[in-house]
């Protein structure tokens, strides 16, 4: 497997001796032969709340006995019997599930189900064969029909074009319009990693260039690179 250059102003190595690029409510996880697209660490908040109210409801009708009207009882056990099952899946999703699983060993790029499915049910599966390109869109960068000025935010999104036109999201990144260039580093370090792995290429948008940097500095090489740091190359959009 080839090596995914990754710029390190974006890209940060967990314990696992994997990466991680963060994008919106969502992280990438980055390895030598995988790209998971997973809930951010965040979502776990929602279903321990869930699971917390249940846990409070559950305590008082064993307690309350039956000093609570009967209607009420009753109320409160079907809450539980939805909120418990819906808020453990929703858990073990925020822990283990995934998004988007890009895997080399298996040629294929999978999308999971989402909240109910624990991000673990397959929604659409794509072989590497059926791909046909990467591309990177940006929202927000058009002049305003009434203003005549750009937005303020800047809308990244990384997509999946299937040979057959079918276009799958893969991330996105909203960033304030004088931090463009972060969005842009963040999406587009996740799609060289999977066009690596896939074997496809990265279309960028129309007014953006690839430019060689230093993946520690972030910042552009010289047309002149010594030995020692040719290695740390990365691409990086430039307008």
């Amino acid at each position: 497997m080839a090596e995914i250059p990754l710029p390190g102003h974006v890209v940060s190595r967990r314990r696992d001796g994997q990466h991680e690029v963060l994008l919106h409510r969502s992280v990438a996880i980055i390895g030598d032969d995988k790209v998971e697209i997973r809930s951010a660490r965040s979502t776990v908040v929602i279903p321990l709340l869930g699971l917390g109210i249940s846990a409070a409801i559950g305590y008082w009708m064993a307690t309350a006995a039956g000093g609570a009207p009967i209607w009420l009882f009753i109320a409160a056990l079907f809450f539980l019997l939805l909120a418990v099952p819906v808020s453990v899946m929703g858990l073990v999703g925020s822990i283990a599930g995934a998004d988007v699983v890009v895997d080399a060993k298996k040629g294929s790029a999978t999308w999971q189900q989402g909240y109910l499915g624990m991000g673990i049910g397959t929604k659409e599966l794509v072989p590497f064969a059926k791909i046909d390109h990467l591309e990177i869109l940006i929202e927000g960068d058009q002049s305003d029909r009434w203003h005549d000025h750009s937005d303020d935010l800047r809308q990244f999104a990384l997509r999946l074009v299937k040979v057959s036109g079918k276009v799958l999201p893969l991330a996105q990144v909203p960033v304030p319009a004088y931090g463009q260039t972060d969005g842009m580093d963040r999406v587009l370090a996740v799609g060289n990693a999977v066009a690596i792995l896939t074997g496809s290429t990265v279309q960028l948008p129309e007014g953006w260039k690839l430019v060689e940097i230093d993946t520690d500095t972030g910042e552009p090489v010289p047309p002149r690179r010594t030995p020692a740091n040719r290695a740390k190359r990365a691409r990086k959009a430039r307008r």
